[in-house]
């Protein structure tokens, strides 16, 4: 990596788990190795991308000096063929949720990494998580960037979870965060020319299946705007911004999204 005329080695690994051995993640140290340096935390799509993931900040991580932590949520955990328990936080016997958090632990732990600011990434699946996760967590939260999901989950209280929020302790054992979304940053982003690529639609006999799938709109447009127009009713005050020219791609979000986060820095 070359900034400003200076090399910049990235000191870059993967490991597994050592908690639970069926995930694993990957990270990028901050160039400076001091403990003080923000987290960003990057959670892959349904393409398991986690590597590609993490290095689409290698810019970040050596222009401000952070970490990037990429996990790996496998698909066929607990069924073949079952791949979306992590953008719903849940399937059974695993907590996503408190997953993330343990691997993030496990993280600083390895390289004696201080309580540094959390920042939280999603892409596409990644970023179902991403949502989820901020609803329930925004606390231990800086800053989130929700990028291109194929579905969202609205503040509305009386549409059933996860389409809303209705019933949300009862399915995932956790509830929402309203004070910390309060003072998080959240930003909202998507392609210009990504409406309705790789969009999943679930039938009755999927676990996640919803009758009210649907209801934020019937592509990513709609759905994102719905989910701005959700947040602000609640007093949120989400940045939203479209990107031209670009589809349903990992790189050019990524290169948005680490705009949205310099400024949080």
């Amino acid at each position: 990596m070359r900034l400003g005329g200076d090399a910049i080695a990235l000191e870059k690994g993967v490991a597994d788990h050592e908690a639970d051995s069926r995930f694993a993640y990957a990270w990028t140290l901050a160039p400076s190795r001091r403990p003080d340096r923000p987290l960003l935390i990057a959670v892959h799509g349904s393409a398991r991308d986690h590597l590609q993931t993490r290095d689409a900040f290698d810019d970040l991580a050596a222009r401000q000096d952070i970490n990037v932590f990429a996990p790996l949520f496998p698909s066929d955990v607990t069924r073949p063929g079952y791949s979306d328990g992590y953008k719903f936080l849940r399937e059974p016997g695993i907590d996503y949720a408190m997953l993330l958090e343990s691997m993030a632990a496990a993280f600083r732990a390895r390289f004696a990494l201080g309580s540094q600011p959390a920042y939280l990434f999603g892409f596409s699946g990644g970023a179902q998580f991403a949502l989820r996760y901020a609803l329930v967590a925004a606390g231990k939260l800086s800053g989130a960037v929700i990028a291109a999901p194929g579905a969202v989950t609205l503040l509305d209280t009386e549409l059933p979870w996860w389409p809303g929020v209705d019933g949300i302790e009862r399915a995932i054992g956790r509830s929402v965060d309203r004070k910390g979304l309060e003072g998080l940053p959240l930003h909202l982003l998507i392609g210009a020319n990504d409406s309705d690529q790789g969009l999943v639609t679930r039938g009755p006999d999927h676990p996640e299946y919803s009758p009210y799938a649907d209801i934020a709109g019937a592509n990513r447009h709609q759905r994102m705007e719905a989910l701005k127009e959700s947040l602000e009713k609640s007093g949120l005050k989400p940045g939203f911004e479209y990107l031209d020219g670009v589809g349903h791609e990992l790189g050019p979000v990524a290169v948005a999204a680490a705009g949205a986060i310099e400024k949080w820095l």
